[in-house]
């Protein structure tokens, strides 16, 4: 899914790679699940459940950073949060609980991300589940022995250790609602005129049939951003709207 700038410019993609790359398909290979998860103003935590489908116990480190916009570009800058900070009560943030994952193969574990401190407004924070071999400073309570073992087992093979990431949005505590869609033939404008991020899910563009299709894409429009799009001649619009727990399916702009 795409995550709009305050200009309306896709800013952001919610997929991260990050590589620890030896190369093989030997090893952990975790699974994340849904890259863009949103916590909304009833709620303070998020289960995530994460998935080993490798042959081999995924050790797991997870960072929690907050995404920041700029007000005028709106490009993105992240800021690493103070986990103890947090967790002593002090400041706003994303706690995961635990810091760190033991998944076996073939096994789950879940991740808890627990909000904590003022939803004054909506915030955007990017969790990473990284894939590490682990040594003393990882903190995963293996003696010499065990990691020996482990580091013997990865490198018996090439491996690849690869980590995913997900975008959490935290919407405020106080959530208005207010999208503004305009259309004319193949026009399409939306504008989010409220305090939390809508989904736009599903734009495409059809002929006047509906059948015949372009591909699909999401976009996660923020407070303030404003969507505009513009098709080939004698082409419409079809997509989904998505305001907390509401959706519309929507067709150049009139409700379907």
């Amino acid at each position: 899914m795409q995550i709009s700038s305050m200009s309306g410019s896709v800013a952001l993609f919610a997929m991260l790679y990050v590589g620890l790359v030896n190369t093989s398909l030997a090893g952990p290979a975790i699974n994340v699940g849904a890259l863009n998860e949103y916590i909304s103003a009833q709620k303070y935590t998020l289960a995530k459940r994460i998935y080993n489908t490798g042959d081999a116990t995924a050790f797991v480190r997870v960072s929690v950073s907050e995404i920041i916009y700029d007000e005028n570009s709106g490009k993105p800058t992240e800021h690493p949060l103070d986990e103890n900070a947090l967790i002593s009560g002090k400041g706003t943030g994303i706690i995961s609980s635990p810091p760190r994952l033991i998944i076996p193969a073939n096994g789950m574990q879940t991740n808890r991300l627990v909000f904590t401190g003022s939803r004054d407004k909506e915030r955007y924070y990017r969790v990473r589940y990284i894939p590490v071999v682990p040594d003393q400073t990882e903190g995963f309570g293996l003696d010499n022995k065990d990691m020996q073992a482990y580091q013997d087992q990865i490198n018996a093979g090439v491996t690849v250790l690869t980590g995913f990431g997900t975008i959490v949005t935290v919407q405020p505590e106080a959530t208005k609602f207010n999208t503004l869609v305009a259309s004319s033939n193949n026009k399409l404008s939306v504008s989010n005129n409220g305090n939390a991020s809508v989904v736009i899910s599903g734009i495409k563009s059809c002929d006047r049939s509906l059948k015949n299709c372009g591909s699909p894409v999401n976009v996660q429009l923020r407070p303030g951003s404003k969507l505009e799009r513009t098709a080939e001649e004698n082409k419409v619009w079809l997509y989904s709207l998505t305001e907390g727990s509401q959706k519309k399916n929507l067709s150049t702009g009139s409700s379907s």
